[in-house]
């Protein structure tokens, strides 16, 4: 890192929770996966480096106030090892939330479930979401999430909930809906919490298989990022993802990357009016993105777009399938 760089950052961060991508490769193959097509096609990292994961923390933790990490993916148990390591650093920079989202299907060993539930509460797990609905067990067989969640209770894990995802929302009616409430009454006898769950919003493969739920896409032009759902505004950014080949996101875009240089000196030279794109959206909103696409090249069927954050996305994909062929 540069002399003088040193405990600065960008005026426009102000992190409070980390999130680590822990890999693209899942158990699962959910017809609602916000990750869509990168699922199980990383060949060059199949799960984020702990060392660099784990230095992060120390850092950011040292420049900012923060108060939360989750790992997620994929299924961030095919690597528990990983989980631990990053859980077990946040616990020692006294990070007050440590979250882990899993499906819960890593290994049909009782022993092996057993012995994953005894040291994701050793490393400092204390708010577990289980992922458990229509969409993951079309695919991932019940018994050894049901088990995983028996063992879970028994470690005595705080914060451990069932995660459902919802077509619309929990009161909408549709098949998928009735089919999950029913795979929700077999956890019973284990009297695990029931989370508020995930509302499917269109992203990901929800806009191939699940469509037809939802209303047709009327892209407001209007629209600014910060205003959709899980998104923040670009010049006040409390949380920032990790994804599995180093890469430092803010909301669809690469800030930088953690195998490249330290974090310190990604979150000092952050500006998003520094980028092209970033600035399009925030001065102009979803007009000035179709735009700034059209300028580049850039073509894309709004037609299918139902946010800003979908046109985002498919230009930000444009973008980083252009600069890995030049």
């Amino acid at each position: 890192m540069k002399r003088g760089l040193v405990m600065k950052k960008s005026p426009y961060l102000n992190i409070n929770r980390i999130e680590f991508f822990t890999t693209y490769q899942c158990s699962g193959k959910c017809k609602h996966c916000s990750v869509g097509k990168k699922i199980n096609k990383s060949p060059d990292f199949k799960h984020i480096a702990s060392k660099q994961a784990s230095d992060t923390i120390k850092k950011l933790s040292q420049l900012f106030s923060v108060s939360s990490i989750m790992t997620f993916g994929g299924e961030p148990l095919l690597y528990p090892d990983v989980v631990y390591e990053i859980h077990e650093t946040a616990a020692l920079c006294g990070i007050g939330t440590r979250q882990l989202i899993t499906n819960g299907y890593f290994s049909k060993n009782d022993e092996r479930l057993m012995s994953v539930a005894s040291m994701l509460k050793k490393s400092g797990v204390n708010n577990l979401l289980l992922s458990v609905d229509v969409f993951h067990q079309e695919f991932i067989p019940f018994q050894p999430v049901y088990n995983f969640a028996k063992y879970v209770k028994e470690v005595g894990i705080n914060g451990f909930q069932l995660h459902p995802a919802w077509v619309v929302n929990e009161v909408y009616y549709s098949h998928y809906n009735l089919k999950t409430k029913e795979i929700l009454a077999k956890f019973t006898d284990l009297q695990i919490p029931v989370s508020n769950g995930n509302n499917i919003f269109m992203g990901g493969n929800a806009v191939e298989y699940l469509a037809e739920y939802y209303d047709k896409p009327q892209l407001d032009l209007s629209d600014s990022c910060g205003s959709m759902p899980y998104t923040e505004p670009l010049t006040n950014i409390s949380s920032i993802q990790v994804i599995p080949n180093g890469n430092v996101m803010v909301c669809g875009f690469v800030i930088g990357n953690i195998y490249n240089e330290s974090i310190e000196e990604i979150v000092y030279r952050y500006n998003p009016y520094n980028n092209e794109c970033m600035s399009a959206i925030m001065t102009g909103g979803a007009s000035a993105l179709i735009a700034f696409a059209k300028r580049n090249r850039i073509t894309i069927d709004y037609t299918k777009c139902y946010s800003i954050c979908n046109i985002c996305h498919k230009v930000n994909n444009e973008l980083s399938a252009y600069s890995l062929t030049t």
